[in-house]
């Protein structure tokens, strides 16, 4: 009988051994042919490897193309790592040839975590096509206005909620912008989801969270570390990966389950699953491609999936009996206490928090535009966008100034290609510095400052001279979030309703003065700001009866 998973000294020399001689063969036939990019030098057969940052990698690497280039490479264990750190080199690689850019590494975690299904991190090909194209059949430009209706709704219902407990605001954001994707993707009233839903997103976001940190898990370059059983030293990484496969499939199978169920019992609305599953027979679509399809809506998609942030507490899931979840509900506090925000939708609604603090004359010229615009009888609605200038440009500054996902999410070459006289090998990992393209001070003038004024010219209009934040914070090529338009219309009702009835500012400690607050990103393959406390209030007795839609005295 063979050993089952076990491995001998003999065993992991042999493979150390051979792995060294394909990597001296491989550097050798390389070095016959044009140059990499340039970069740091590397050691022989590491290369690169200690030179990768782990902590906040986006500004190691910023630094690194400030010596080197906007383009520069790095080697680690034979693989070539690309980073991009301009918006032109961005464009030309991976928006103009696209189709040699858009592929995905092949993930090793992503398969033992079962991740597959999601759009972002499937492999190009007919079967990423399949799925991207049903959704971007019902998040393209034209077919999201369908869904602007019930953003404002339930915004309005977090307006009402927070006047109870403002304290709440990252909490109930998050479950406003779920009970909005779980209404427009499964049809589930808004009524059935709570909470429950949050939390397994929360949990399943924050082990992509720390799983997909560059250099994070030494199986993505050695491979055969996934048959190590978890119970040999320094394998308990095994354990994490068993518990983020549950997390994974309670997001690709509980929604779909709650569903079917309300669509047999009739409490259903009409949503994408519901059109989908009408057009199934005709289109060719089995249960396997319809549940991929509505899990990448609701957690598969960067600008609405989920991830804890401070802690990176990875949490147990169990399975909830048939009863309904009942929402928690907490005291009347006037402070709120920002512990994490998973939606990276809701994660840039509390950047926007933090920013108005900050930079209060922002958050009074917005607040202004809004009564000239809006007046003091109504709440915004997405069709004043047009008339809403300056807070349009504070939704574009907070993308630039506080990118969730400020390394993207890496694409991989699919054959060889030359650049400006390098070579970008086949199967070379690209990465978009999306933190360092938006933080260029050649063009964004002082880019560690929020200011909207720089999306406005002198006459107050939007400039068109100007990157839109959209264009970078989203992707790029192929690759670019379909949910982008769905994202950013939430975005905006979101801040515009927030700021039209509300006030934020410094909390208070014990002796009434202000609690200093900072601009402090945490580190990860999701970036979020650091805890901080804060006062949110309602900006007048005629704010707060516009919350509870009650007639406004004047």
């Amino acid at each position: 009988m063979g050993r089952d998973y076990a491995f001998t000294t003999s065993d992991v020399l042999v493979i150390a051994l051979a792995f060294a001689l394909f990597v001296l063969i491989r550097q050798a036939t390389r070095s016959r042919k044009a140059p990499l990019p340039p970069g740091p030098p590397g050691l022989p057969i590491l290369g690169n490897a200690f030179d990768i940052p782990k902590e906040q990698a986006w500004i190691p690497f910023r630094d690194l193309s400030s010596k080197y280039g906007d383009v520069i490479a790095l080697s680690a264990l034979g693989r070539t790592l690309i980073v991009l750190s301009s918006v032109e080199a961005a464009v030309d690689l991976l928006d103009k040839r696209s189709a040699i850019y858009s592929d995905r590494a092949d993930s090793v975690l992503v398969e033992m975590i079962g991740w597959t299904w999601n759009l972002a991190f499937k492999r190009y090909g007919d079967d990423w096509r399949r799925v991207r194209r049903l959704f971007w059949q019902h998040f393209q430009p034209n077919a999201v206005g369908q869904y602007q209706a019930v953003q404002q709704r339930d915004v309005r219902d977090l307006l009402r909620r927070l006047l109870n407990a403002p304290a709440d605001l990252d909490d109930e954001m998050k479950l406003t912008l779920t009970k909005t994707i779980l209404n427009a993707v499964h049809g589930l009233p808004k009524d059935s989801v709570t909470h429950r839903y949050v939390d397994i997103l929360t949990a399943s976001e924050a082990g992509i969270a720390e799983a997909f940190t560059p250099g994070a898990f030494l199986v993505e370059f050695l491979p055969w570390l996934r048959h190590v059983p978890p119970w040999v030293p320094g394998a308990g990484w095994q354990r994490k990966v068993r518990e983020w496969r549950g997390q994974s499939d309670a997001i690709r199978e509980e929604p779909f389950e709650a569903a079917m169920e309300a669509i047999n019992c009739g409490d259903s609305e009409p949503s994408m699953l519901t059109e989908l599953l009408e057009k199934a027979s005709e289109d060719g679509l089995d249960e396997d491609a319809i549940k991929d399809t509505t899990a990448v809506a609701f957690g598969g998609q960067h600008p609405l999936s989920f991830a804890s942030h401070h802690n990176r507490t990875i949490v147990s899931i169990p399975k909830p009996a048939r009863t309904p979840y009942a929402n928690r509900l907490t005291d009347n506090a006037q402070v709120g206490h920002s512990t994490h925000a998973p939606s990276q939708t809701a994660a840039t609604v509390h950047a926007f928090i933090l920013a108005m603090i900050l930079h209060p004359s922002a958050q009074q010229r917005a607040q202004s535009e809004l009564a000239a615009a809006v007046g003091p009888d109504r709440l915004p609605v997405h069709a004043d966008r047009t008339s809403l200038p300056y807070v349009d440009a504070t939704v574009k500054d907070i993308l630039r100034w506080h990118n969730v996902v400020p390394l993207g999410v890496a694409h991989r070459c699919i054959r060889e290609d030359e650049y400006h006289g390098w070579r970008i090998p086949e199967g070379a990992i690209v990465m978009p510095n999306a933190w360092a393209i938006l933080h260029d001070p050649e063009v964004f003038p002082e880019p560690d400052v929020f200011r909207p004024e720089r999306f406005l010219g002198e006459d107050g209009k939007p400039r068109s001279d100007v990157l839109d934040p959209g264009s970078v914070a989203f992707g790029f090529g192929r690759r670019i979030c379909p949910g982008q338009h769905f994202a950013e219309d939430a975005l905006f009702i979101a801040i515009a309703s927030l700021l039209h009835v509300f006030d934020f500012s410094h909390a208070l400690d014990e002796q009434g003065k202000p609690i200093p607050v900072e601009a402090k990103m945490t580190s990860g393959f999701l970036s979020y700001v650091e805890d901080f406390k804060y006062s949110i209030r309602p900006r007048s007795s005629a704010a707060e009866a516009l919350i509870k839609g009650e007639p406004v005295v004047a």
